[in-house]
């Protein structure tokens, strides 16, 4: 019985004082503290430097590298934790149901941003929903999906008051730690029927890392374009509040609210 009772007080005596938060193999220790207080992480992207925000996920390299490669005009990162969800995000069913809300294009349709260039909210998308090709419009069902496939590619139609009417491709691929789409511009983007971005020099990259009743929201947006920018900071910015925006879609989506 002593012998019982000492190896117990031994095992306690080596049980680690507090688990470690799992989020924390792959952000810094002070932003995972801002994370978990409910902060957003926002940076710009530097003209020569790497990405400052991007997690240590699978894809993380071949992220890092493709941004560099396109050498962008401007661009911008965030950072976000969703969190509270009712439903175990890290589990098959929270995986799939994940991968789900993702293509749940359609319901985009309303949702707010706030508007720098016009100093108040808005709606970031007047009209949503998926097309069957790249090169035609027609609208069909938001795709569901009952297993988690590695790969998918899905075109949609959006259309807001900064970019206009344009068909996107969305890729998504499913990886051992975190779910990826990479969203980019089909349609040549125009501003008073001049071409101000090529097609797919518009791109945003989100990566969602499910973590209990959690999920860790990372994206990456940028542009490049040979027209003068203006003013920078308001571009910057704006580009920053869509990916803010998507962020509370998908919080939206993965809590019931919408």
């Amino acid at each position: 019985m002593r012998a019982v009772l000492l190896a117990i007080q031994m095992l306690i005596l080596l049980m680690p004082l507090g688990a470690e938060d799992p989020l924390a193999r792959y952000v810094p220790a002070s932003s995972l503290e801002k994370l978990r207080a409910g902060q957003t992480l926002t940076t710009r992207i530097p003209p020569t430097d790497g990405l400052a925000l991007l997690p240590a996920i699978a894809s993380g390299e071949s992220i890092a590298a493709e941004v560099k490669d396109r050498r962008p005009s401007l661009g911008v990162e965030i950072t976000r934790l969703i969190s509270g969800l009712p439903q175990q995000m890290d589990t098959k069913d929270g995986w799939l149901f994940l991968y789900n809300s993702l293509h749940a294009v359609s319901t985009m349709k309303g949702i707010p941003y706030y508007s720098v260039t016009r100093g108040k909210t808005l709606v970031l998308f007047t009209d949503s929903y998926a097309v069957d090709s790249a090169s035609r419009k027609d609208r069909v069902s938001d795709p569901v999906f009952s297993e988690l496939p590695p790969e998918d590619v899905t075109f949609t139609f959006q259309e807001d008051g900064t970019f206009g009417r344009n068909v996107y491709k969305e890729s998504f691929s499913w990886r051992n730690d975190h779910l990826l789409v990479k969203i980019e511009n089909v349609s040549t983007i125009n501003f008073l029927f001049v071409p101000v971005i090529q097609s797919g020099n518009l791109v945003s990259e989100v990566a969602l890392v499910p973590n209990g009743n959690d999920v860790m929201f990372y994206g990456v947006s940028y542009l490049t374009t040979s027209l003068p920018l203006g003013d920078r900071r308001s571009r910057e910015d704006s580009l920053t509040n869509r990916l803010i925006a998507m962020a509370g879609w998908l919080k939206a989506r993965l809590s019931g609210a919408q």
